[in-house]
């Protein structure tokens, strides 16, 4: 197909520069026929291709080109859409960095952190849990937690992407670990508008299951129909992705948005 389109743009070309030619040759006879019509070929040579371009707009807009390989872009939000900057919250509240990295690991990192995303339990008893297991800074383990969802807000690029991407043709699901609090709070305030703009997704908490095991993932694929080959995830945080590469669907550790940009460029993806 290549070689053919090139072969046909080489005769194009040809064609075109003997059209000049010619008329250019009828053109110096004097001619009030050949001036025009070498008139005509200098105009035809400005208009065609501003009438194509517009024509392959529309074709865009109408028919939007799709990767061959992929028909669904699935994304984690936290750190991937939403911009989750804890640490920056921590710090206006006048926390020390040695707090700060302390609070991440035994609060953000810990494993009673992902209780909230299971969705088994009031939020209340889970941050009262995460106060217990560090007493000497209960209260600003509750102050943090208590208001994180301030520490969120959508990236400039979130709303703009998933639009693209739709527009090219592509279904575009969430996959994320959440709790039911916050995710009812960034809802009511605003910041989760850009969930509408997409097809659908998975939330940890309805489901009392949490990435990376396999069955959140199986989910996903069940409720939305979905071919993991034709499928791929995008997640800051490595273990989910190799368990998304388990279940079928390719992975990418999203680590900004120019790296994956490019990334997905070279599987054909683009917005």
């Amino acid at each position: 197909m290549k070689k053919f389109r090139r072969a046909a743009a080489a005769a194009g070309v040809i064609l075109i520069l003997l059209m000049y030619i010619l008329t250019f040759v009828f053109a110096m006879m004097k001619s009030e026929a050949a001036q025009a019509l070498f008139r005509g070929a200098l105009g035809c040579t400005i208009l065609v291709p501003v009438f194509l371009y517009l024509i392959r707009m529309v074709a865009e807009v109408v028919r939007p080109s799709r990767s061959a390989a992929v028909d669904t872009v699935i994304f984690d939000l936290g750190n991937v859409l939403i911009d989750f900057d804890w640490q920056g919250y921590a710090a206006s509240l006048g926390y020390s960095p040695e707090l700060i990295a302390r609070l991440k690991e035994n609060v953000i990192l810990s494993e009673t952190w992902n209780r909230f995303d299971y969705g088994n339990e009031p939020y209340e008893d889970v941050v009262e849990a995460l106060a217990a297991e560090t007493p000497d800074c209960a209260d600003e383990i509750r102050a943090l937690v208590n208001t994180i969802d301030r520490a969120c807000s959508p990236f400039w690029y979130t709303k703009d992407w998933i639009t693209a991407l739709k527009r090219r043709g592509y279904r575009v699901l969430f996959l994320s670990n959440w709790s039911e609090e916050i995710c009812r709070r960034l809802t009511e305030n605003g910041v989760f508008d850009f969930i509408s703009l997409m097809d659908g997704g998975v939330w940890s908490f309805k489901e009392h299951v949490i990435k990376p095991d396999p069955k959140i993932f199986d989910i996903l694929a069940k409720r939305y129909d979905l071919v993991p080959g034709r499928c791929v995830f995008l997640d800051d945080n490595k273990k989910n992705i190799e368990a998304a590469r388990a279940y079928g669907f390719a992975g990418i550790v999203f680590t900004g948005y120019p790296d994956a940009e490019e990334t997905l460029s070279r599987i054909g993806i683009r917005w």
